[in-house]
């Protein structure tokens, strides 16, 4: 990158405010070091695509700059995948796993743009989901079953914020959560399952930096779907916890398979990248290499 214009995209809300002090501190640093920046500063999350879209059909710019965490990376990447624009993500929310996958945690404006004016862009996978209201792209992990469930319960209690409100929702779904049918075709192959949960992973982790999927590769052609079959409730909180270490993996009710295109049916609700997709049934489809963004710093 030359002395070319960034397009900043802000998340206000991430962080409880960090994410504009943060956007502050690297207007104020590219002031400095000449390079134009332009703002966009979506007051909801309804309008976060259609303003991102509006402004980069104002203007050249060679990189755009996201500030928030994965919900407004997950925005983003519906304007920006399949474009040769390339995406830095600076992590100023809660679970930041996408940046978390870039190998870039850092907020500082010269590492940032130390890194946008010297490294080159790499491609990654994302993942495209077809379901009844259209489709919507995710570069981390789409879920259904029991985490999408507890995801859904959580988005409905306004009166807790941050992790507790996730460990007071998963407390909440396990006591009624009961196994699911799922119809699934896996790249052609149809197959009848009954499962906890089933997650299609592009990268590693989700939530955080819950490690469910960690052999995914965002860079191989391929999607990682894990299926938890039927357990306990007892041995659903004993596995579900090893999540965030990735140790659930050698459990037996744990299987992996790959993948380019999957479908699932059943009567449960998707989420990908924090957000709801909606209802299933859905199809998914990788994007290979369709993103261009940062890792590292």
């Amino acid at each position: 990158m030359t002395k070319g214009r960034v397009l900043l995209f802000i998340n206000p809300k991430a962080g409880r405010g960090r994410a504009v002090s943060i956007a502050n501190e690297l207007i104020s640093y590219a002031r400095k070091i000449s390079i134009g920046c332009i703002v966009v500063e979506p007051a909801s999350s309804a309008e976060i695509i259609s303003d991102l879209a509006a402004a980069l059909s104002s203007g050249e710019f060679e990189a755009v700059i996201g500030i928030g965490g994965d919900g407004l990376v997950h925005h983003a990447i519906q304007v920006l995948a399949g474009t040769s624009l390339p995406l830095y993500v600076v992590p100023a929310g809660t679970g930041n796993d996408f940046a978390r996958s870039n190998e870039s945690l850092t907020i500082s404006p010269k590492a940032i743009f130390d890194a946008i004016r010297s490294k080159d862009p790499i491609s990654v996978d994302t993942g495209a989901i077809s379901f009844a209201g259209g489709v919507r792209k995710f570069g981390q992990i789409l879920s259904t079953g029991f985490d999408a469930q507890v995801n859904e319960r959580a988005n409905q209690n306004n009166f807790v914020s941050g992790k507790m409100k996730y460990n007071l929702a998963m407390l909440a779904e396990i006591k009624k959560f009961r196994k699911i049918h799922y119809e699934l075709e896996v790249d052609g192959k149809a197959r009848v399952v009954e499962a906890m949960l089933i997650a299609v992973a592009n990268g590693q982790t989700y939530g955080g930096g819950m490690r469910l999927c960690p052999m995914a590769d965002r860079q191989d052609g391929l999607l990682d779907i894990m299926i938890l079959h039927p357990v306990s409730k007892p041995e659903l909180m004993k596995v579900f916890p090893k999540v965030y270490s990735g140790r659930h993996i050698t459990h037996p009710a744990v299987e992996f398979q790959r993948a380019r295109k999957i479908k699932i049916s059943a009567d449960t609700v998707a989420y990908a990248d924090g957000e709801r997709i909606g209802e299933l049934p859905i199809s998914i489809e990788v994007l290979p290499r369709s993103l261009r963004t940062w890792s590292g710093n």
